[in-house]
């Protein structure tokens, strides 16, 4: 084959230049899987996340679109012998189109598998569903807002005015936050929530409003609150957020179990205390550490009042084993001959002499 007449005629060495290209491609694809990406791979197989690992396979996927379109463009320039300058003009606009849409879908997949495996560790690591709830979410607005730019970039790329476009985007998505302003107030005080987790479900908690309840189901846009009664209450995420919640779980769901009793005035304050502390004691629910105790806090109007304190392992248990001990503290003082006054008062009566 004799090289220098080939290339002295343009049409055989477009051809040349494109057999070339072709072989090139192929041997620069798989030069990149089969060395860049195996190095690569071994390096992220030493390091603890999966995150590199997974993002390895991710772009190689799109490693074929990336040499395809590389390809592509040198071939159309070498065609142009064939078909002329204006039909590859219009063949390289079309091939920035494709770029720019192949580009922003690499983009938005990377961005959005990022976001996903994060909000996955943070469910795990929370016990919540922040990724079930947000996930898709954010993956749509990510997605509106990469392809929103990427069509003003072609727009503007072939000559198009888009300024009334991008005015008619900003008023709209004003708009838009305006009227879901209590919307999406809601929906980032949900994240906040299940990212900082001040309560988790399941938790008893007491809201601002001093409701006190489990924590059914912590939602997109409120929080699910389910009371003594079983009766469910739905409060806004942006009212829980900027209040003061009181979490009885959290950090451990130890909790103080308190009760009050009134003695007659006369009676022996150390027997009284001490036999309050026994019968706490001899709970099998009340923790030994810390130790219960009573104290004498007050003079009442019929009685001298005394409290007893003591801790169970879980605040579930605290009402039963305060009526508990309420009923052995009763049965201790009336073995006892300690007497509970009711409330009485003493009066006088005075007669004038006449």
């Amino acid at each position: 084959m004799d090289l220098s007449r080939i290339t002295q005629n343009p049409v055989h060495l477009a051809l040349l230049k494109i057999l070339l290209t072709v072989l090139l491609s192929i041997g620069v694809y798989y030069l990149l899987k089969l060395l860049v990406i195996r190095y690569i791979r071994k390096a992220t197989e030493k390091t603890r996340t999966k995150l590199d690992d997974l993002l390895i396979e991710f772009l190689e996927k799109f490693l074929f679109r990336i040499t395809l379109i590389t390809a592509l463009y040198f071939i159309g320039q070498y065609l142009s012998v064939f078909s002329g300058e204006r039909v590859f003009f219009y063949f390289s606009q079309i091939l920035y189109a494709i770029v720019v849409i192949v580009v922003t879908t690499l983009a938005v997949r990377l961005i959005n598998f990022v976001i996903v495996y994060y909000l996955t560790q943070i469910s795990r690591r929370t016990g919540t569903e922040v990724e079930k709830d947000f996930g898709l979410l954010i993956q749509r607005v990510i997605q509106i807002v990469a392809y929103s730019i990427a069509a003003i970039t072609i727009l503007t790329h072939f000559n198009v005015d888009v300024k009334g476009l991008v005015a008619t985007l900003g008023v709209g998505s004003l708009a838009i936050a305006l009227a879901a302003q209590d919307t999406l107030s809601n929906m980032i005080a949900g994240f906040v929530i299940m990212v900082d987790r001040p309560f988790r479900v399941g938790d008893r908690i007491k809201t601002p409003n001093n409701v006190v309840g489990e924590v059914f189901e912590i939602g997109l846009r409120s929080m699910k609150l389910l009371d003594f009664e079983k009766n469910l209450h739905i409060i806004p995420n942006a009212d829980i957020i900027k209040s003061e919640v009181i979490n009885y779980s959290y950090p451990n769901p130890k909790v103080r179990v308190k009760v009050d009793v009134g003695v007659a005035y006369g009676s022996d304050l150390e027997k009284v205390k001490q036999i309050m502390i026994d019968v706490c004691k001899q709970h099998p629910k009340v923790l030994k550490d810390p130790e219960p105790n009573a104290y004498f806090v007050n003079f009442g109007d019929s009685s001298l009042d005394l409290t007893c304190i003591s801790f169970v392992n879980h605040y579930k248990d605290a009402w039963t084993t305060a009526d508990e001990i309420r009923m052995a503290i009763y049965q201790a003082f009336d073995k006892h001959g300690i007497e509970i006054p009711f409330p009485q008062h003493v009066v006088y009566l005075h007669r004038e002499s006449e």
